[in-house]
């Protein structure tokens, strides 16, 4: 394992920004280890002992758990230090962060602009520098929305890869936990803790060039310049259709994503304890049968086995913007707002979510500002478990970018 980056313990660190739900007291990690000395956040929907996740909701869903979630007792184990649980948006099923019961996290780049979400305390976390990583979880870009729109690197593993058990679930056949952290060279040494596969060599990438002709000017033009910084390290670049591939997932993947988190959370829409506007959205759901619950994962898993591979066809991993959209403000993303747009609320997850479906990893890196200072990022996208060439790409490509602003910050956040 490549050696890390010396890290310290800290106190429980000032929270301006909203980004945690509660501070851990009691649990603490091994003496030694590759992540001795880490510091991380965990979105508030995995069990720690003692401690049941509130899920984003007004009352802890469940009895106190006598075992901690697989994913925080690899964590714990390899040394990293839990500092605490992070607010995420109810249930994690909402892109921007928004949360009726336990606030939204204030973007440390812009309290006017939205964090990002499902994991939206844990981003905002690790960009205000609380902490140096945090797990989060994406079923349709809930790590990846997040690190954009706060300036920081995520990995979404592939399908499988991180166990979920003693985590909430939302769609189990698109769920998968992930990290977030300033440095990729943190990432990769997060994904070697969990056995992410060969550290193979990434040659070529494909670059969805369709895929920014739809994207705001100056998230075309950052595309360009981390294509600039692909070739500058000797990739091999080549352009791609994309969009195609996208179009034909996007049906399937959110009739699987509204099926399967209709019938996880059943319970709670009879129990009549949810908020309106979520219990509405999950209701929907219920109208989506078995029989076309199945023909959308067999779609799916067509996709996967066949277009995906073909578009690829000999290079190693596909490029594109994690949003085609500069980060919105709050107004927009709030159902109560006048300026309330559900159509933008929709687009946060358009160039994401297709990634769940297929079930393929992911990597997020910051490559510059947007016309408003907002951060902006890039996806790349590989074959299922190409997890650590994705991450040692992503290294590669952090060097050689010019280097990102520290945000602007709010007034209490560290500097």
């Amino acid at each position: 394992m490549r050696p890390l980056p010396a890290y310290q313990s800290h106190p429980v660190p000032a929270d301006p920004c909203g980004a945690f739900v509660a501070f851990n007291e009691h649990i603490q990690p091994a003496a030694n280890g590759p992540l001795a000395g880490t510091r991380f956040a965990l979105k508030d929907l995995a069990d720690t002992i003692g401690r049941p996740p509130s899920c984003g909701l007004t009352r802890l869903p469940s009895p106190p758990p006598v075992s901690n979630a697989p994913v925080v007792t690899r964590l714990l184990d390899a040394g990293a230090s839990l500092t605490g649980f992070a607010t995420m948006t109810p249930l994690a099923y909402e892109p921007s962060g928004g949360n009726p019961v336990q606030g939204r996290p204030r973007n440390p780049w812009s309290g006017s602009h939205i964090c990002g979400g499902s994991s939206s305390g844990s981003a905002v976390a690790v960009a205000g520098r609380m902490v140096d990583f945090a797990i989060g979880s994406d079923t349709g870009g809930s790590l990846r929305i997040p690190a954009q729109c706060c300036g920081v690197a995520a990995w979404k593993p592939t399908h499988g890869l991180v166990p979920v058990g003693g985590t909430m679930a939302l769609a189990p056949s698109l769920d998968t936990l992930g990290f977030l952290a300033n440095d990729c060279a943190l990432l990769l040494g997060i994904a070697q803790v969990f056995d992410a596969g060969p550290l193979a060599q990434i040659s070529s990438v494909c670059v969805a060039q369709d895929v920014a002709a739809s994207c705001a000017p100056d998230i075309a033009a950052a595309l360009e310049r981390a294509v600039s910084a692909l070739r500058s390290i000797g990739l091999d670049v080549r352009e791609a259709a994309l969009a195609p591939l996208i179009s034909a997932c996007d049906r399937p993947v959110m009739t699987v994503m509204q099926a399967e988190a209709a019938r996880v959370n059943l319970p709670l829409i009879e129990a009549g304890s949810l908020d309106p506007v979520l219990a509405t959205r999950l209701r929907k759901g219920l109208s989506i049968d078995d029989e076309t619950l199945q023909a959308a994962t067999t779609d799916l898993q067509t996709l996967a086995d066949d277009q995906w591979p073909a578009l690829l066809g000999d290079a190693d991993a596909v490029l594109l913007p994690v949003m085609r959209i500069s980060t919105p403000r709050v107004e927009v993303c709030e159902p109560a707002s006048a300026s309330f747009s559900a159509r933008t609320l929709y687009e946060l997850s358009a160039l994401t979510r297709w990634v769940n479906g297929l079930g393929l990893p992911a990597v997020a890196i910051p490559v510059g500002l947007d016309d408003e200072g907002m951060p902006i990022a890039m996806q790349i996208v590989g074959r299922r478990a190409s997890d650590l060439p994705l991450l040692k790409l992503a290294c590669l490509l952090h060097h050689v970018l010019p280097p990102m602003p520290s945000p602007p910050g709010l007034p209490g956040m560290p500097r």
